[in-house]
């Protein structure tokens, strides 16, 4: 598991995330249930109200200057909630390449407990559409701009 850079169907150089599936808190859910015609608006497609959360082998850093150019930022100005969101397209290679985004509040971003898991935001229900249990691999693929750390 881990990564590596290569070109990808999202256009451009692309980074493999791989990780195993594993339970959430829920706390994403009433987020998207609160919001959910905000960010269905600004993802341009219906959105799920909850994530996939992927244990990944290693740290996730959304500031990494890699992802800059493909993060989508959703201030709280533009939807009335508490926090601003962090946004990164994704593709899940290893679930029928739907498209997909990586999801996380700022604040979680720099302080979250468990940095090396990601949530995934999708149209549907992943873990119920692709019959996922906690522990199942799952491999998906981030924009990235070329900058090296």
């Amino acid at each position: 598991m881990g990564w590596v850079a290569e070109l990808g169907s999202l256009g451009g150089v692309s980074e493999l995330l791989a990780g195993k599936v594993q339970a959430g808190f829920d706390d994403t859910s009433r987020w998207l249930k609160l919001f959910n015609a905000a960010y269905s608006e600004k993802l341009e497609m219906p959105v799920f109200p909850g994530s996939l959360n992927i244990a990944l082998d290693h740290v996730f850093d959304w500031f990494d200057a890699r992802y800059e150019t493909h993060r989508i930022w959703f201030g709280r100005e533009e939807y009335g909630g508490e926090r601003d969101i962090l946004l990164l397209p994704c593709e899940l290679v290893s679930l029928d390449h739907r498209r997909a985004f990586l999801w996380t509040p700022t604040t979680a971003a720099r302080d979250r407990r468990d940095p090396w898991v990601v949530e995934i935001v999708a149209d549907v229900n992943l873990r119920n559409h692709f019959g996922l249990q906690d522990g199942d691999p799952v491999e998906t693929r981030v924009p990235i701009t070329g900058v090296q750390r």
